[in-house]
């Protein structure tokens, strides 16, 4: 086979990574950056014997699907993958991976599950109510980014694409990422590269309330002396009022991923506020919350809604972050209780409780698989909200041993959703109703409910609507 100048007519995109997928005499070729009904000449970059990996030199007919995407970064950055493509065909790509996928992994029979189209993002641009941006270097100058999306076949360098800010997040970054741009330049400080593993400066996290508009800044580098930060808190602070917040965390590791181990409260209030539901929490550094505020709300509403929780139902809560599910339902219900792992996301629940004037909620800290003991005795409701990687096998049986009468189960992963359902069907237990949520608007990701019901508790079927 050559491994330059091919000419592929892209018939489909792979989800997560947002690749185009070509075919040539039966032979598959994932295009990076290549949308549906593109006809695009490529190079092969990486080659295999069922499949490759190229990397577009010309689209020689482009996709009517094409839109101009809303940042100047988008391609080389690695934040968004699908900026290029229409928003309603996002929805449809999203919709039908979901579909695939549960059927191709978790065995459901898509016919006698009530599956709704994706429910769109209110807000495409703007939604996100945090965003982890990295240090590097460009023209021998610090700069703030994102790392870059890397090509299948190339060398993984950490390298960050500088920006001026992230239209995904809030024109609040452009005014922020200058003062830290010229502060790291100021006193040379060095940007941490995860190749290398060296390097002081690792993070800059914004955090904003899409209420209240405040802003919470978090820091994050490597053990090590910190130059005083006064002056850029005290100009910033003045210039952007938003900003309401300022923290400094360490992070040891030598993988590129956000672990704050020491934390440094510096400037401002010690949270922000966001409110949802006619709720008030309380965000922290390492506060959970969904990433879509917006998206979040239109999720639990429609859970209270298709779970018709009542008065005298016991709720159980697993994976529970800082508790906005738990509080969420708590007006509805006889009793809730949380359980974590993370002690920051406890207190913070608590907290929630607490200042919302909710006493019918408790939170336990602790692995799901280690505090099995202190569950309160089978609850009618069980709320799962794991992480990408879904429910360990410790986990499942947990679950089945619990028997629950009814399960939602919150998913970021519709791999790991199909996986779990697959193990859950094979116990008794069978999808009735899952809603889909573009909770990550321009990347391949989405967030999923799944309502599960035991056998001996049937729920209405109804047909699935197309996505």
């Amino acid at each position: 086979m050559t491994t330059t100048g091919l000419s592929v007519e892209i018939v489909d995109i792979a989800l997560p990574d947002s690749y185009g997928v070509g075919k040539q005499d039966n032979y598959v070729f994932f295009v990076p950056g290549a949308l549906t009904g593109d006809r695009v000449r490529i190079k092969v970059v990486k080659e295999g014997k069922r499949f490759s990996y190229g990397e577009i030199m010309e689209i020689e007919r482009p996709s009517p699907l094409r839109c101009e995407a809303g940042c100047s970064r988008f391609g080389p950055c690695g934040g968004c993958t699908l900026q290029h493509l229409a928003y309603e065909r996002q929805l449809e790509l999203k919709g039908n991976h979901l579909l695939q996928t549960l059927a191709r992994i978790g065995g459901v029979d898509l016919s006698s599950v009530e599956i709704t189209p994706v429910v769109p993002s209110p807000e495409q641009y703007s939604s996100r109510n945090k965003v982890e941006m990295s240090f590097g270097k460009e023209g021998g100058k610090v700069t703030v980014g994102l790392r870059e999306r890397v090509a299948p076949g190339a060398d993984y360098e950490g390298k960050v694409i500088s920006l001026s800010g992230c239209p995904t997040f809030s024109g609040s970054a452009e005014k922020i990422i200058p003062y830290f741009s010229a502060f790291s330049n100021t006193h040379r400080l060095l940007p941490y590269n995860p190749v290398r593993k060296n390097g002081f400066l690792r993070h800059l996290v914004l955090r904003e309330s899409k209420t209240t508009g405040e802003i919470m800044m978090i820091l994050e580098t490597t053990p090590g002396a910190m130059p005083d930060l006064t002056d850029l808190w005290q100009d910033l602070s003045a210039r952007v009022p938003q900003v309401k917040s300022f923290y400094h965390v360490t992070n040891s590791r030598a993988a590129d991923t956000g672990l704050y181990e020491g934390e440094i409260h510096l400037f401002g209030d010690r949270f922000i506020q966001e409110s949802m539901g006619g709720l008030t929490f309380r965000i922290y550094p390492q506060s959970f919350f969904q990433p879509n505020t917006k998206v979040a709300e239109l999720m639990y509403q429609a859970m209270a809604g298709f779970l018709e929780p009542g008065p005298k139902d016991r709720v159980l809560g697993l994976y529970c972050g800082m508790g906005p599910i738990e509080l969420f339902l708590s007006s509805k219900v006889r009793e809730v209780t949380g359980v974590d792992s993370n002690p920051a996301n406890i207190a913070n629940a608590k907290e929630n409780c607490r200042i919302n004037g909710i006493e019918n909620c408790a939170f336990i800290e602790g692995r799901v698989e280690k505090v099995r003991d202190r569950f309160p005795a089978k609850p009618d409701i069980l709320v799962i909200d794991p992480p990408r990687g879904g429910i360990s096998a410790d986990g499942l049986n947990i679950i089945v041993r619990i028997e629950p009468a009814r399960i939602v189960y919150v998913s970021c992963n519709p791999s790991t959703l199909a996986r779990d359902l697959k193990f859950l069907r094979e116990h008794g237990y069978e999808p009735g109703k899952i809603m889909p949520f573009d909770a990550f608007p321009h990347t391949g990701h989405l967030e999923t409910l799944a309502l599960i019901e035991k056998r001996s508790h049937p729920l209405q079927k109804s047909s699935r609507a197309v996505v």
